[in-house]
């Protein structure tokens, strides 16, 4: 996990052109990137600030040391996700390919995204196609505190963005405006404080490769696991205020050694802007690791 930024609401300007972006944002979302989420307005919204992040973790330090040796039958579902997050990084290199989809009433939007790290550095890939298209690309080297940062200025049939020129930012405000700082590739809190369902164990299953793997499904509580995740979608959506989550599902697919293989998510939520509109989110992240040559230059268009 990275430094923790100071986070900081921004003024909202109320005019036709901020309407007419905040809907069609606030539809497409953005999960790792672009959040798949939603929000209620008024006296439904839970007031984050009240509660404490590192009092909602659990040891996952001491969990992943203890699990040396063990399998992820010998663990309960929620802590066989903490061992896996904070095992991610100590794999050489992983790479995290997402692709989902947000129905809503009034619209559809494509989302895909890359996540990946080698050898110190991070990068970020997100792109969304529907009625608003989106693409955005960021690096970042591990203790540096500044990152090169890319706007899409055409998005393709086929999901591949054309990019501007670079511009920067640091690595507190990359972290205000999407949550999460960019050496994490999880968006929720994953605790023993903030699931409020699971399988009584993992199910044993074989993998594609024929090795063995576990799977799970947690069902996040709608305000404690998206303590971070709320942030980007204001700040992303310019949202007059924070967002208010219906539910959350994460079906997980790890193997023996506690690696992520798969994470779909499942989320039902209600945009407000001037009127309801019912919208179902998905997103599968399928994970790879000891690939080299995953981070790719940027070509300016």
């Amino acid at each position: 996990m990275g430094k923790k930024a100071k986070r900081v609401s921004k003024p909202f300007e109320f005019n036709r052109k901020s309407i007419i972006l905040l809907i069609i944002i606030s539809l497409a979302g953005i999960l790792t990137g672009y959040f798949v989420g939603g929000f209620f307005v008024g006296s439904n919204v839970p007031d984050y600030s009240s509660y404490d992040e590192l009092g909602l973790r659990d040891d996952a330090q001491a969990l992943s040391d203890g699990a040396t040796g063990k399998s992820p039958s010998q663990y309960k579902p929620y802590e066989i996700f903490e061992i896996a997050e904070y095992r991610l990084f100590t794999h050489g290199s992983v790479r995290v390919a997402s692709s989902g989809n947000v129905d809503a009433s009034i619209t559809n939007q494509q989302i895909v995204g890359v996540k990946a790290y080698e050898n110190g550095r991070y990068f970020k890939e997100n792109i969304s196609k529907g009625i608003k298209n989106v693409g955005e690309r960021t690096y970042y080297t591990q203790g540096d505190d500044i990152l090169t940062c890319y706007s899409a200025n055409r998005v393709s049939n086929s999901m591949v963005a054309s990019y501007n020129e670079s511009f920067t930012r640091t690595y507190e405000e990359y972290s205000e405006i999407n949550g999460v700082p960019i050496d994490s590739f999880v968006a929720y809190i994953v605790s023993s404080k903030t699931v409020l369902n699971q399988n009584d164990t993992a199910e044993r299953i074989t993998l594609e490769n024929g090795q063995t793997g576990y799977r799970f499904t947690l069902e996040l509580h709608p305000v404690f696991s998206v303590l971070n995740y709320v942030y980007q979608m204001q700040n992303l959506s310019q949202l007059s205020q924070l967002p208010a989550f219906n539910d959350v599902t994460l079906t997980v697919v790890v193997d023996e050694e506690f690696k992520f293989i798969s994470i779909e998510t499942l989320e039902h939520y209600t945009v407000y802007y001037g009127f309801n509109v019912g919208c179902t989110g998905t997103l599968l992240e399928t994970f790879e690791y000891g690939l080299t040559d995953i981070i790719p230059e940027t070509e300016v268009a």
